[in-house]
């Protein structure tokens, strides 16, 4: 299997009102993410039902690349975002991944 860490965000100081594509720097936020899909290290993610934060999944990199990349996220620049957590994660199961 490959080497996939989860980044598990919580809302920051400039979280506003309302879900993630209402945040200030969403377009910004999207692009820099559709980079990290197009070259395989992103694989997936999005909010929580009440909007208290986020989880990625990433794969193919360690805690400290992933910690590296993601520090590179507008929404982390502008405040939308703050890092709660990182860890690698062994996945024992993945019926996604079986059934592509």
């Amino acid at each position: 299997m490959p080497k996939r860490v989860v980044v598990v965000w919580r809302a920051g100081p400039t979280w506003t009102s309302g879900g993630v594509r209402e945040q200030p720097g969403w377009d910004a936020h999207a692009d820099f993410i559709d980079a990290l899909i197009e070259n395989g290290t992103f694989v997936m993610g999005g909010p929580f039902g009440d909007n208290s934060g986020s989880m990625s999944l990433l794969e193919g990199l360690t805690v400290d690349e992933a910690r590296r990349i993601i520090a590179d996220d507008p929404f982390v620049a502008n405040g939308v975002f703050v890092l709660a957590d990182v860890r690698e994660w062994d996945v024992f199961v993945d019926e996604l991944t079986a059934r592509i």
